[in-house]
């Protein structure tokens, strides 16, 4: 044998060890595939799936993510491997939420193309073309987790807002007067929440010097209306029955709760919804906030930024 055909049989032998680790050896993989060119073959079937628009484009895969060398969830690994954006929609099709805790690693990654497709809208530095495409994809994939819902046995909302229905109560003092339908915080990400609250508090905090002394609250509500209708657009604005009748006007804490719960009545409900209508006030918002900010205290692993959930992409 001469030394060239050993170094090429050598060779050859790496080639398939290596082939074999990286993409493993399965039926979905055209055996000696790493002669082609290391060829990839997808494992996630693909008759009777949807044909997503711009599911072959790999014009916008996320340079963020690394590839977890696992294959625990096969259309994420396509994803990853052909950057092709219908595996990530297949992923999230076939996502066992109910054992979300069970995929962190994967969790992460569905997570930060999200983000990286919201980041790229934020900047504005894409042309109309491009921003289409991109929308179109964040879209889509709200669209695949509002259809499966319920899926967290409630209904999650982009403030951090959930909707209860035919809850299911524990025999507890905290849970004996709880309604079987009801708003309350994401048990799931309560963060996002507290996060909502404190920014729109932070917002409104430059003009509450103004009458944070003032005792008469027929004049705190003309300041408030004064300056909503300064720093918000015309369809941002309560109407002038709701700031009469549904505002509190005592504390901006509560100015801000009342917002809120104005903003969360304006919230269309996913289609697949209970046609039960639940309807937010103030001071239900503020206990919200409360409960929240205690849960902060005496659970801050709760709100570690490197906990994230998947409920948190339903916005």
């Amino acid at each position: 044998m001469t030394v060239f055909k050993l170094h090429s049989r050598i060779e050859k032998k790496d080639l398939e060890k290596e082939h074999a680790k990286r993409y493993g050896r399965h039926k979905g993989y055209k055996k000696g595939s790493f002669e082609l060119g290391w060829k990839i073959q997808p494992r996630t079937p693909l008759q009777g799936r949807v044909r997503y628009k711009w599911g072959n484009l790999k014009d916008f895969y996320p340079p963020n993510l690394a590839n977890p060398l696992t294959c625990r969830i096969p259309s994420l690994i396509d994803f990853l491997e052909t950057r092709q954006p219908k595996y990530f929609f297949y992923t999230l099709e076939d996502w066992d939420f109910k054992n979300d805790h069970k995929f962190p690693v994967e969790k992460e990654l569905v997570c930060k193309a999200i983000m990286y497709w919201r980041l790229m809208l934020f900047t504005r530095e894409l042309d109309e073309s491009s921003s289409k495409i991109v929308n179109y994809y964040l879209n889509t994939a709200n669209k695949i987790i509002s259809n499966r819902m319920p899926i967290f046995g409630y209904w999650p909302y982009r403030n951090g807002l959930v909707h209860y229905y035919n809850y299911e109560k524990e025999d507890t003092y905290k849970d004996r007067n709880k309604k079987p339908y009801f708003i309350a915080f994401n048990p799931d990400a309560p963060s996002l929440f507290l996060k909502y609250f404190d920014a729109l508090r932070e917002k409104l905090f430059q003009h509450e010097r103004d009458v944070k002394l003032e005792k008469s609250l027929k004049k705190k509500e003309t300041h408030w209306i004064k300056v909503f209708k300064s720093i918000y657009k015309k369809k941002e604005i309560p109407s002038s029955i709701i700031f009469k009748n549904s505002f509190n006007y005592q504390n901006l804490d509560l100015v801000v709760a009342s917002y809120i719960a104005w903003e969360h009545n304006k919230l269309k409900p996913s289609r697949n919804e209970p046609k039960i209508k639940l309807l937010a006030e103030w001071k239900q918002i503020y206990s919200i906030y409360e409960e929240v900010f205690a849960l902060k205290d005496k659970r801050p692993e709760r709100f570690s930024k490197d906990m994230i959930s998947i409920t948190e992409l339903h916005v």
